[in-house]
Order: structure tokens, then C-alpha cells, then sequence
């Protein structure tokens, strides 16, 4: 049961640098406002060390442990390294849009050199197809898009965590209901732990951000799950959550602008209650669509309660769906 021991591990390092980034930041004056709720409380701006600090604790582990090999441990490490320092960088210099995109395809780079993949996808009612010329491509467009798409999505306490939380989540047991052993498995649940762990402190009311630095690790760490256990079919249909809130946003401002640039999609009243802008030049986003179903608009409490939701839900069903298409 050493694999057990190295999930412990995993989450007691990821919890330790969380309480110390915290405590650092705080001490440092590194603060950020949390501006969805009516008292602004100051909190600190990035948990990105401590994701990072998780993986590469738990991806240690199990090369040292033998659950994988010395090439895949590389590619996942310098993968999750170049997310965090383009986040990093993010964070520092607020990097240009277009900037965003071309780097995210650093992260595929690790994957796609050392060849840590397999181009064939499965497709239902047709199986496994091989296209090895194009698959390389895909991987390249997956990693930004998620790397990105995962940035846009983090607007409220725990909305980022929790969706990539659920979508590993439920990969994991289908994985586990169609061919895998616990063993096989192990990648994928190091990055569970890690996410649970953090989350206890990003979730509602969030103990500190994420920053560009967590959320572009967060997001990476999706499609190097999608190209070490060919889930793609899967990992596309949990991510349509991801999805909308990316093209409405992008289709609403007309292009990749700075959100610096674009009005607020929502606002907060005096009670805290969170609600649609009415201003037609406000982006559309995945919260505005949610807040514009209630006229008297919803607490933090209540918009993430139901963000949560929807994302644990569009995973289940992705599931269900994928397994239902035959899926083996």
C-alpha cells in the first residue's frame, strides 16, 4: 500500500505550502481584494507555489516508487514548471493576450518531445483511430486552450479548483469502472489529492487566490491527463462549462482583449448579491448567464454553490455518456 502513502504525502506537502504561502504572503503585504464581497477583504494573491509544490512532490513519489517511468516524469514536471513560470511571469508583468496563447504552447512542449502520448483518440461507434500527424497539432491547441480557458474561469472562490477537481474526479472512475488497475491509475489521482488539498483553502470564502500562476498549472494538468489516458472524448464533454464561458466571452468582446479592457459582466449591490450587468457591452460569461436567471440576483454563497454544480454534474454526465457509447 505505498501508493497510499504517497497520496498522504502528496496532500500533506500540498496543505504545508499552502499554510506557508498564506502566511508569507501576508507577512510580504502580498494581498489581493476579494471584490465580490461588500467588506473587500484583502487576501493573498497566489496559491500557484503550492499546486506546483504538490505535483512535483507527488509526481517524485512516483517515479521513485516505480509507477512511472523516468519519461513521463519528465514531461509531466517540465510541463507543470512552464505553466508556472508563464503564470508567474502573468502575474508579475500582466502578460498581453496574444502572448497567453503563443506561450501555452510551451507546456505542450515536454509532452510532444519526448513523445509521452499516443495518437490515437477514441471515437465512438468507430474505436480507436491512429492519426499521428495530426494528434501532435490537437495536443498543442488542447494545452493553450485549457491553459487559458482555465484562467477565464477562475472569477469566484473556488470555481477553478473545483472544476478541474470534478473533472479529474470522474476520469479517474471511469478509468477505474472500464480497464484500469489502482496502479495505472496513480498519475491521475496524484493530481486529485492535490487539488482536493488546495481547494480547502480557494473554496467559498477563499483563504487565498489562485493567481495566473495557479490557474495555469490547474489548467495544464488536464491535457497531459488527456494524453497519458487518451480520454479525449471525456475530458472535451466535462470541459463544456470551460467551453461556453470562453467562446461567449470571446464572441461577445469580439476577440482576446485584456479583461482590464472590457466592462465587468457583473456587479455587486450593497447586500452582496451578485447580479447581471445590464450593460450591453459586458462580455458574456458563464457567471452572467447564471446571475441573469434571478432577478434579485444570488450571494457568492449561492452562485458558486451553484457553479459547483454544474460543474460535478457536466462531468458525471460525461461519464455516463462516454461509458453508455462503449467506451473500453
Amino acid at each position: 500500500m505505498d501508493w497510499l502513502f504517497i497520496q498522504l504525502a502528496t496532500a500533506f506537502a500540498t496543505v504545508l505550502s499552502a499554510i506557508a504561502s498564506i502566511a508569507i504572503e501576508k507577512r510580504l503585504g502580498i494581498l489581493c481584494v476579494d471584490v465580490h464581497k461588500p467588506s473587500k477583504p484583502k487576501i493573498p494573491c497566489n496559491g500557484g507555489f503550492a499546486i506546483f509544490i504538490g505535483l512535483v512532490t507527488g509526481f517524485s513519489l512516483l517515479l521513485y516508487s516505480g509507477y512511472v517511468d523516468a519519461k513521463h516524469f519528465e514531461a509531466f514536471t517540465l510541463s507543470i514548471i512552464a505553466s508556472f513560470v508563464i503564470g508567474f511571469v502573468d502575474d508579475l508583468v500582466d502578460l498581453k493576450s496574444r502572448w497567453k496563447i503563443i506561450l501555452g504552447f510551451v507546456s505542450a512542449a515536454p509532452v510532444l518531445l519526448l513523445g509521452v502520448y499516443t495518437p490515437r483518440p477514441w471515437i465512438p461507434l468507430v474505436g480507436y483511430i491512429r492519426i499521428s500527424n495530426l494528434y501532435p497539432l490537437l495536443l498543442l491547441v488542447a494545452f493553450t486552450v485549457y491553459q487559458n480557458g482555465a484562467n477565464m474561469i477562475d472569477t469566484h472562490n473556488g470555481t477553478l479548483p473545483i472544476f478541474v477537481l470534478f473533472t479529474h474526479l470522474f476520469a479517474f472512475l471511469l478509468k477505474l469502472l472500464t480497464e484500469s488497475s489502482i496502479d495505472s491509475c496513480l498519475p491521475l489521482l496524484t493530481v486529485i489529492v492535490v487539488v482536493l488539498a488546495y481547494s480547502i483553502f480557494n473554496v467559498y470564502p477563499a483563504k487565498i487566490f489562485n493567481g495566473n500562476t495557479g490557474a495555469f498549472i490547474l489548467g495544464v494538468t488536464i491535457p497531459l491527463m488527456i494524453a497519458y489516458y487518451r480520454l479525449e472524448l471525456y475530458y472535451i464533454m466535462a470541459s463544456i462549462p470551460m467551453f461556453i464561458n470562453g467562446f461567449y466571452y470571446i464572441a461577445s468582446v469580439k476577440g482576446f482583449l485584456q479583461k482590464e479592457s472590457v466592462k465587468r459582466p457583473t456587479f455587486v449591490d450593497e447586500a452582496g448579491c451578485i447580479h447581471s450587468s445590464k450593460d450591453s457591452l459586458a462580455p458574456i460569461t458563464l457567471v452572467r448567464l447564471v446571475t441573469g436567471f434571478s432577478r434579485s440576483g444570488l450571494s457568492e454563497k449561492e452562485l458558486v454553490t451553484t457553479l459547483y454544480t454544474v460543474f460535478m454534474l457536466s462531468s458525471l454526465i460525461s461519464l455516463f455518456l462516454v461509458m453508455a457509447l462503449g467506451y473500453r
